[in-house]
């Protein structure tokens, strides 16, 4: 997908691009030379994120809104490995990311994870049949099995405000609307 299909959110844009796929690098996902490393996110990044309050997309401080994006099974409990991002950031993740955006995109295989990659054991690789983005004022962090090999951050939101839902039409596009989890996660 390409980032001149769509207008974005201005931190955003200022993002470094990855050139070959057309669209900005998410704050988390880029690596400490400017590469982008879409398979993962970096933890030093998520780190930061949790400590100074930052967008998870485009690494700017978050306003009053923080945005969830998840399955509904990380909406209904609010727990979420990735940071949150602004609402106009996370809207945008929805059309840009290919993982989110298109229902046959697969994540990367094991064989192109660098070695110190973990998915922690929570973290299920099954893509949802719908996306829930969570909107809050505040959350809480907390570091789970630290000085393992385990070790993550979770975000854990605070009750929603707003709820909005994406799934996938039959050809496949993401499309707004999933009424049967609309109201099931505030």
């Amino acid at each position: 997908m390409n980032n001149t299909d769509h207008s974005l959110p201005a931190p955003l844009a200022a993002r470094p691009h990855d050139h070959r796929r057309g669209i900005p690098i998410p704050y988390v996902n880029e690596t400490a030379d400017g590469q982008a490393d879409f398979a993962a996110i970096q933890s030093g990044k998520v780190l930061q994120c949790a400590r100074e309050r930052l967008c998870g997309a485009c690494g700017e401080p978050l306003g009053w809104w923080a945005a969830f994006l998840g399955g509904p099974q990380s909406a209904a409990q609010r727990a979420y490995l990735d940071p949150p991002g602004h609402p106009e950031c996370t809207e945008a993740a929805l059309r840009l990311c290919p993982h989110i955006a298109r229902r046959d995109h697969r994540r990367a295989p094991d064989h192109r994870l660098a070695a110190d990659v973990i998915t922690p054991d929570l973290m299920t690789e099954t893509k949802p049949e719908c996306w829930v983005m969570g909107i809050c004022r505040d959350y809480d962090v907390m570091v789970v099995a630290p000085g393992t090999s385990q070790s993550h951050v979770l975000f854990l939101a605070k009750p929603f405000k707003s709820i909005r839902s994406w799934s996938y039409a039959p050809d496949g596009r993401l499309v707004e609307g999933a009424p049967h989890v609309a109201n099931q996660h505030r």
